[in-house]
């Protein structure tokens, strides 16, 4: 595909890889006001790339300031978030020492002392723009006036006039931060189109769906991914995983539901149809989003290794190594005696299950290897396993995952060390814990529940072991 081809030509140069720098270090220091007791974390470009989920947390001193050194190969945009609230802006930095002060009850209004003056309120609008297209994605505003539009060319036209319209406010800067820019603002043009394209490409007959593909194809040739900078948009990894998407599953219908398969379908694509940098990015993105989601498939380890053939020298190679340990020692996992893999093949109701623990109170627990809130809940589980073991209280872990996650749910239950009972639903018993812990057919997780000694769901809806407190409230009272 001839539109496919023409996004290796921003990346040519293969030996320029990233390592090519003289690696230097940013200083950043100032206080840190208005946080409400939530931590601040933040995200900064490697070598101009854009890794999202690599977040660390602020080190805050007793009396609210704070002092980060952070290696680096030249200018990089340092992102900061107010954990779980908020996202406080985008900052470009230069290798040396610089001060900023954190206001946490603002969002994107960081002004650093001594500067980049230009570039740091470009920045702001592309922070703006970012979010902008998040909303869209999500349903919550449209400033593109694209929502409601089913025709392909359209929605097109409109979102590159927007784009040339945001480019010619980047100005007075650097040629290598206005090259970043202008693929940030081309590549959420082309996320946001992307959006719009796979609702009506679905539902859309014949005719129209060549018309999308048609203005896809023009949408490619304006954003032109493979240009070298592309990878410092935080929309490049979404981009590009939807590129290759599109092309495999989409348009030549390929489907597969192996996380192994899936990975070598991606990877395999970025080495045909993607050179240089981008090539490099899209790779070592594709590890990464491995480790930050806890897959750990096992097929990863082996695509690694093909990537360290490529790029020996790449910066992304201490991030990818640390990503391979967790992967090996995640699948060389053994379970542990205290955590009992319960055979539900033949059972039939979900009160079967909970049958086995006569006269005794029966903490749930319904999660899936999906589920990142999921995951995030049992670095909370050791009160609750020691409150459990003293007072002989049964920990039911209830997957909702498919069958073919069977071998990933058992090793994810070694790795959290989650002591308990565990089983995985069947198709016999999952429309009663979805009707029994759910909602019109809808469940949320994690979700938990407690039964008491009598066998009865005395709290279909319990607290979480965040809320340790209210939890052996609920416990105590389920024990009488």
């Amino acid at each position: 595909m001839e539109f496919i081809k023409s996004l290796c030509l921003g990346g040519i140069a293969t030996t320029m890889l990233l390592s090519g720098c003289t690696q230097k270090s940013i200083t950043l220091e100032g206080k840190v006001t208005n946080t409400s007791g939530a931590p601040i974390v933040y995200n900064i470009t490697t070598d101009g790339i854009y890794l999202p989920n690599k977040i660390d947390t602020l080190r805050l001193n007793a009396d609210s300031t704070y002092q980060i050194t952070l290696p680096v190969n030249g200018n990089e945009k340092l992102t900061l978030f107010l954990y779980g609230e908020r996202n406080l802006g985008s900052i470009y930095l230069t290798p040396g020492k610089q001060t900023l002060d954190i206001d946490a009850s603002k969002s994107n209004e960081l002004n650093p002392v001594d500067g980049l003056t230009k570039e740091n309120k470009i920045l702001k609008k592309l922070a703006d723009l970012n979010e902008n297209v998040f909303n869209l994605r999500a349903r919550q505003g449209d400033v593109f006036n694209v929502s409601k539009d089913t025709v392909a060319s359209s929605v097109y036209q409109k979102l590159t006039d927007y784009a040339t319209t945001l480019e010619k406010e980047v100005a007075g800067v650097d040629d290598q931060f206005r090259q970043r820019a202008i693929q940030d603002i081309r590549l959420q043009a082309l996320m946001a189109y992307m959006n719009q394209y796979f609702g009506n490409y679905r539902r859309g007959s014949e005719t129209v769906k060549k018309e999308w593909d048609d203005a896809y194809a023009q949408m490619l040739d304006f954003a032109n991914v493979g240009q070298a900078e592309s990878v410092f948009s935080p929309a490049f990894a979404d981009v590009i995983s939807n590129m290759a998407g599109i092309d495999i599953f989409m348009q030549h219908e390929r489907r597969t539901n192996d996380d192994n398969e899936r990975n070598q379908l991606l990877f395999y694509w970025y080495k045909t149809n993607l050179q240089g940098r981008v090539q490099e990015a899209a790779m070592g993105l594709l590890i990464l989003e491995d480790e930050s989601r806890e897959y750990f498939a096992t097929g990863i380890p082996s695509l690694y290794e093909e990537f360290k053939t490529l790029y020996p020298q790449s910066v992304l190679m201490p991030k990818l190594e640390t990503a391979i340990q967790k992967n090996k020692a995640f699948n060389e996992t053994e379970l542990p005696k205290d955590i009992h893999i319960l055979n539900t093949d033949s059972v039939r109701t979900f009160k079967e299950i909970t049958d086995l623990y006569p006269g005794k109170v029966i903490f749930i627990d319904v999660w899936a290897t999906w589920c990142g809130p999921c995951r995030a809940s049992f670095a909370h589980i050791k009160p609750l396993q020691k409150y459990a073991a003293e007072n002989d209280i049964v920990l039911l872990y209830v997957s909702i995952d498919t069958p073919q996650k069977a071998e990933l749910w058992k090793k994810m239950t070694g790795h959290y060390n989650l002591k308990g009972e565990h089983v995985i639903i069947n198709e016999a018993f999952k429309m009663e814990i979805y009707e029994k812990f759910g909602r019109n057919g809808i469940l949320s997780i994690p979700h938990y529940a407690i039964v008491n000694k009598e066998g009865t769901l005395q709290f279909p809806s319990a607290a979480s072991p965040e809320n340790m407190d209210k939890l052996m409230e609920q416990l105590k009272e389920a024990s009488k």
